[in-house]
């Protein structure tokens, strides 16, 4: 029955689908993190944790990024793609059990893997666009791929907001919705030729 879902979709659909779950946990799991740590600390410290959140997840991306690139020209997209996927279960993990421990460290520290994580998937989404579509399309493509993204990160957002409401701050069970994303976008990235 999967197999012949599958091949309903295209290898560029599967890298579509991968990594706008991929932006949404981003911004989901990294506001559930803000949400968690001001419950935790209070709201008046509010202001430095939005602060710290943002500059963890920020800094792998400026640390990293030239190496991401390297590693997207030297090895196979598609594998780097499938390894940084299982990578983002692995971390969607580690949240989870920073949210059960109450470790704002350990939240900090799944933050900043979740932009490594980010920082190696990038260079290779992009890069294997001419390998999925033909060179007419691939303008068309990163389109496409721009406005999910966008689309991820705004609804990311909005749904940590509406989670953390509607399971009345149950941090632990919001955030393994997160790694049950993580696992669907895995299992979409296997699919990429």
């Amino acid at each position: 029955l999967f197999r012949s879902f599958s091949k309903r979709f295209c290898s560029f659909t599967y890298l579509n689908i991968t990594q706008f779950l991929g932006a949404l946990n981003d911004n989901f799991f990294k506001f559930l993190i803000a949400f968690f740590l001001i419950d935790l600390q209070g709201s008046e410290n509010s202001a430095t944790i939005m602060s710290f959140t943002g500059a963890a997840i920020v800094a792998p991306f400026l640390l990293f990024s030239a190496t991401a690139g390297k590693l997207a020209d030297g090895f196979s997209k598609r594998n780097i793609i499938v390894y940084s996927k299982v990578m983002e279960v692995i971390v969607m993990s580690l949240g989870t059990f920073s949210f059960a421990i109450k470790s704002p460290v350990g939240c900090y520290i799944t933050l900043f893997l979740m932009g490594l994580q980010s920082t190696l998937f990038s260079p290779s989404k992009y890069g294997i666009v001419p390998e999925l579509v033909s060179s007419d399309r691939i303008t068309k493509a990163n389109g496409v791929l721009t406005a999910f993204s966008i689309v991820a990160t705004i609804s990311g957002g909005f749904l940590a907001s509406a989670i953390t409401d509607l399971s009345g701050k149950h941090f632990i069970l919001s955030s393994s919705l997160c790694t049950t994303i993580a696992a669907i976008g895995l299992l979409a990235s296997l699919q990429i030729e």
